[in-house]
């Protein structure tokens, strides 16, 4: 069986969305020829990420190097309280575990004969973790996009002009240098060729997807009717255009308000909490807290409805970005409220969900009625028992045992001209 170090920061222990790809490849990886040994952090940044404890997957080798520079991004965070939001840290504030990853890195490949070197970005860090390994033991290195680096449209603004530069420069060589480069969506992939045409013979995408194991064999449904998130919140990524549609269905009576409720799962947010109070919405907001990718998935599979957004952005079009929850939430066949703009996103759920709504973030009346109509139905006990045709198609395509073959046959072919 051949072997790949997997290099990743975030990974079990760590929670959140950025887990979910490398450690569902790593599960799945040795079907298809190919052990893996995962190198990921020991001391984490407790100012980015957080902890969920998702169970390692069986004969998966797992390394942790540290961290030196741990919470380097208090610095970010004390800046951006005193009004500086601009970047000052390039790549990432992780930074501080490329020195002892690469020599705990070079270690592994040596002791265990590794054939392939795969780095998962953000952080992007990560990269020159792959790059310099490949120098060092000349192992061909793929590059896997999770997130744009330099073309994130979510990144914000340098504080001056040369960061930028020196940024785009190691993003450059880094792309050059790796053997291929993976990316999460068709439009990172698209973007990256236009801004370095050179790489466009060595970069493919692998979308990202929902494991079949992860859908529960049997939930008990919430008695009030839920409509449910999970995941991070931010500035436009936000519930206020679902509080609005709530507050208008409260002040009118639509609904009862001991017989709904909004569950949130993901990442304590503030200025959340300020929209709760702002429209008056506490009676039916239930916070559930940072969960395991488990217990994600049984609170989506509990639900009478999910929600899901993606807003606008200064430097990108939604084309370019596909969170990773949206897999998941079609998986579920549950309705999907989609406050959502023309691009990936809300073409992926026109196409495989027949029983979902895509509307702007203004469209308070269509939300109104979206939830309005999937309550009646619910109390009517004609929630969609069966799967369609559209989910099993989803499924079929988009599960992590399959895509994980797609990547296993890049890394054959990289190996093969080695």
């Amino acid at each position: 069986m051949k072997k790949v170090l997997m290099v990743s920061y975030f990974y079990p222990p760590l929670g959140g969305v950025g887990i979910i790809r490398t450690l569902k490849f790593s599960k799945y990886l040795s079907e298809y020829g190919w052990k893996p040994y995962v190198l990921t952090v020991k001391n984490r940044d407790r100012f980015y990420t957080a902890c969920g404890n998702d169970p390692i997957p069986d004969g998966v080798d797992v390394f942790r190097s540290r961290n030196y520079l741990n919470n380097f991004s208090v610095i970010e965070g004390g800046l951006r309280r005193l009004g500086v939001t601009s970047k000052v840290i390039v790549p990432d504030a992780y930074c501080g575990w490329v020195y002892d990853s690469v020599r705990m890195g070079k270690r592994i490949i040596e002791e265990e004969d590794i054939d392939l070197i795969y780095v998962s970005c953000p952080p992007h860090s990560s990269a020159i973790i792959g790059a310099r390994l490949k120098e060092l033991t000349g192992v061909p290195f793929v590059l896997d996009l999770r997130d744009a680096w330099t073309l994130n449209p979510h990144s914000t603004k340098y504080m001056f002009e040369y960061l930028q530069k020196m940024d785009e420069k190691n993003e450059e060589s880094i792309l050059q240098f790796a053997d291929y480069i993976l990316t999460a969506t068709e439009g990172i992939m698209d973007d990256y060729v236009r801004k370095y045409p050179s790489i466009h013979l060595k970069t493919g995408f692998c979308p990202n997807g929902f494991d079949l194991d992860d859908i529960p064999s049997s939930v008990t449904p919430f008695t009030r009717f839920t409509i449910t998130y999970t995941g991070f919140f931010y500035v436009d990524r936000s519930p206020e255009p679902l509080f609005k549609a709530l507050r208008v269905i409260l002040d009118e009576k639509l609904i009862p308000e001991s017989d709904i409720q909004f569950m949130w799962a993901g990442r304590d947010s503030q200025f959340v909490h300020h929209l709760v109070k702002k429209y008056g919405v506490e009676s039916v907001m239930c916070y559930f807290g940072l969960v395991t990718k488990n217990q994600a998935d049984e609170l989506l599979y509990r639900s009478q409805m999910l929600y899901f957004m993606m807003g606008p952005t200064d430097n990108a079009s939604q084309k370019t970005v596909m969170t990773g929850k949206i897999f998941p939430y079609l998986a579920s066949g549950k309705p999907i409220l989609a406050v959502v703009l023309d691009g990936a996103a809300k073409d992926l759920i026109e196409e495989y969900s027949d029983n979902s709504i895509t509307i702007g973030p203004l469209d308070v009346d269509h939300a109104v009625e979206f939830i309005l109509a999937s309550y009646r139905q619910w109390k009517e006990g004609n929630e969609m028992a069966v799967i369609s045709k559209k989910t099993q198609a989803f499924r079929k395509k988009y599960n992590y045992a399959s895509l994980a073959g797609k990547v296993a046959d890049v890394f054959d072919e990289i190996v093969s001209v080695k």
